[in-house]
């Protein structure tokens, strides 16, 4: 699977635009809570040459970056759709190693007000100073700092954020129980990049997805699935639907259930988008797939 995952960004590299220079999608994380060794949890990064974001930070996010040959000091910010544990776990992790290579401003974290926001704020907590002692360059600091900027999350689209070529919009979306939930708008220049977190198709999702020139968005195999977990989840056919009526540009399917784990299950998915109405481009993503012009 490692052999197999090392040619992911040869051979999955698809064209994202000719109108905006230097921008790429790197799919980063694609897995679920189940483990799978080939699948980190949930994160995509929105890169411009050195400079990047992220949405969402699960479990090995982190190492994915520097695979995908991020540099961690050029992180802008981190968003956080939800507080659900394969979508936050490498918070920590980031903070720590981003410190540990010399950066030395605070790591930036874009949340929800509620469980993530506050997830964010403690999960260095747990580490005394002497923990950190010796680890980064004196410039860097003494310890790993994360700056939480919280927002209230509404049904509409809001910004919440606005620095250097970014701007991101988020709305709340449908994850219940587990709220609140949010997915984002990443805007540079001309693109557009709708990225839904976990959700059932939703009026939020919709409105972030208007236009979109990529949708990244969860996906499920209707048919394969308890009916419970479409209640709070999206099949691929919904999403497929969402595409369609939204009038995006690509569709990027992530945090599958099952995984898509041979060519014959990513091809079930893609038949359930194309039942749900979507005919655009479809890729059904594996961590380090790179969408890039």
């Amino acid at each position: 699977m490692v052999a197999q995952r090392a040619e992911t960004p040869v051979s999955r590299a698809i064209c994202l635009t000719q109108t905006v220079a230097m921008v790429a999608i790197v799919m980063l994380g694609t897995g679920t809570p189940n483990p799978d060794p080939a699948r980190a949890g949930s994160a995509v990064a929105v890169t411009d040459g050195d400079r990047f974001v992220l949405v969402d930070c699960g479990r090995a996010a982190t190492h994915r970056m520097l695979e995908a040959g991020l540099q961690l000091g050029g992180l802008d910010a981190v968003f956080i759709t939800h507080h659900h544990s394969d979508h936050v776990s490498d918070l920590a992790t980031l903070a720590t190693m981003r410190w540990v290579s010399g950066t030395g401003t605070p790591l930036t974290v874009i949340a929800p007000r509620g469980p993530a926001a506050r997830y964010a704020q403690r999960c260095l907590d747990a580490h005394e100073d002497q923990s950190f002692h010796g680890q980064a360059p004196s410039s860097a600091g003494s310890r790993p700092v994360i700056a939480v900027q919280p927002f209230d999350a509404a049904p509409t689209v809001t910004t919440v954020y606005s620095g250097g070529p970014w701007t991101v919009d988020a709305a709340l979306v449908d994850h219940h129980p587990v709220a609140p939930a949010v997915g984002y708008l990443v805007r540079h220049g001309e693109l557009r990049v709708a990225i839904s977190g976990d959700t059932a198709v939703c009026d939020g999702m919709r409105q972030l997805a208007h236009g979109a020139d990529v949708l990244v968005h969860e996906a499920l195999l209707g048919a394969s699935v308890r009916p419970a977990l479409l209640e709070w989840n999206a099949s691929a056919e919904a999403v497929g639907e969402l595409a369609r009526s939204a009038g995006v540009g690509r569709l990027v399917l992530t945090h599958a259930i099952p995984a898509p784990s041979s060519e014959p299950i990513r091809q079930r998915y893609i038949d359930d988008v194309r039942a749900g109405g979507y005919t655009g481009p479809v890729l059904v993503a594996s961590d380090l797939d790179r969408l890039e012009n």
